[in-house]
């Protein structure tokens, strides 16, 4: 992940770069919208393997794998309702995920001759704790409520991961895909074995 595949014009995914996410909850009485841009991932290549199932026949692949420590940073713009009207919520932001358990099950096909992900992966995520770190919450103007919010949001992550998780997993596996498919164009099959 660090060097990729020169060989392969393969390029590294560690640290990840992503343009930009956008995630919602509307969920009286909240409704808020968070867009988080220039984000960078670090950690990923620390993953630890705990199970791997691939299916010639089918062409799928099931991989069960561990983050230990996943470091998330960029810029974020939160705007809605939350209880209060969220204004001037713009600024840095860092999440630090430990242990964080990734499911994904993946169809593969061959199309024109090359190996390539059919459609979008099933992910599924578990986080054993999330730190998440918004600065400038509020606009400063109400710090109190910024650490209840804060507080919140670090003690209840299952809750975070079941709200915002699926938005963030499907955002980040159709980078992901995308990323492989163009990484792949020029590699044939047999390479997977698959020929």
């Amino acid at each position: 992940m660090t060097t990729g595949l020169p060989d392969y014009n393969v390029p590294p995914t560690e640290p990840m770069f992503i343009d930009k996410v956008s995630l919602s909850l509307k969920r009286p009485p909240v409704d808020v919208k968070v867009d988080f841009e220039d984000v960078t991932a670090i950690g990923l290549s620390t993953f630890i393997l705990n199970d791997v199932r691939a299916d010639k026949n089918a062409q799928t692949i099931n991989l069960d794998m561990t983050v230990p420590d996943l470091k998330v940073a960029g810029k974020y713009e939160m705007t809605g309702k939350a209880f209060v009207v969220i204004k001037d919520s713009f600024g840095p932001f860092n999440v630090d995920l430990k242990n964080a358990n990734v499911q994904m099950a993946t169809k593969l096909k061959i199309q024109n001759g090359r190996l390539l992900v059919d459609g979008e992966p099933d992910i599924k995520v578990k986080v054993g704790k999330l730190t998440v770190k918004l600065e400038n919450l509020f606009g400063g103007k109400t710090p109190q409520l910024a650490r209840t919010i804060t507080q919140f949001l670090n003690n209840d992550s299952d809750r975070f991961i079941e709200d915002f998780g699926p938005q963030i997993t499907s955002q980040i596996a159709r980078l992901a895909v995308n990323v492989y498919n163009q990484a792949v164009q020029d590699i044939d099959p047999s390479v997977f074995g698959l020929a």
